[in-house]
């Protein structure tokens, strides 16, 4: 379809990958190397109010749950983004010694967002002109800048009715001004995952097609 801004409906299958984009710079290493994008903006509004997420690794039946992260340290419970605001990094020993900064925990366990009410079905009926995202073929980000660049495969969504498929365009920008356009939550995470996602709604994304 003709390349344009569209709403996307991003599937909670296929958005661990987009979130990735996000994780990598929340790393006390990217901010020590000065490749994250997210450096200075700790207590800052870098997304949508709508979003928040907490690694929760006490999470009962959880398949990232643990009592000690890969350094030993005590598991805990963090808030990584709080309604919109930057509310912690991953923080290592050794980066944080680096950084000095306290230690919070090598990496991720269980990432849980703050669930919406809207099912798949409501967000599509929502829907204008979008295309919903039910994967990603390629592409790459850039966690200095914070830009990027994917490959997708949906469906177009036409005033609220999934019309057609859509297969090998691109969306691009930039991942904190696509966390800003967040307009809409589902509540359907994936259970068979570490990272509880919902279906997410966005607004006026890049798509690259013809």
């Amino acid at each position: 379809i003709d390349s344009g801004k569209y709403d996307m409906i991003l599937e909670n299958r296929s958005g661990r990958r987009l979130l990735g984009a996000l994780l990598r710079p929340m790393s006390a290493r990217s901010l020590q190397q000065k490749s994250s994008f997210l450096e200075g903006k700790l207590g800052q509004e870098i997304a949508s109010p709508l979003l928040t997420i907490v690694d929760d690794p006490f999470l009962e039946g959880g398949l990232g749950s643990l009592l000690y992260d890969g350094e030993g340290l005590a598991a805990r419970r963090l808030t990584l983004i709080e309604k919109g605001k930057l509310k912690s990094f991953f923080v290592d020993t050794y980066y944080g010694r680096k950084l000095g900064m306290e230690p919070t925990t090598a990496g991720s366990s269980n990432l849980l967002f703050e669930y919406g009410d809207h099912s798949l079905e409501d967000l599509v009926k929502d829907t204008e002109k979008g295309i919903l995202v039910t994967s990603f073929i390629g592409g790459n980000s850039n966690p200095t800048t914070g830009d990027f660049s994917f490959g997708i495969i949906g469906m177009l969504v036409e005033k609220g009715e999934i019309v057609k498929p859509v297969n090998e365009m691109n969306i691009s920008g930039n991942i904190g001004d696509l966390l800003k356009r967040l307009v809409a939550v589902g509540n359907d995470p994936y259970p068979y995952s570490s990272v509880k996602i919902p279906s997410l709604r966005f607004e006026a994304v890049n798509f690259s097609g013809i």
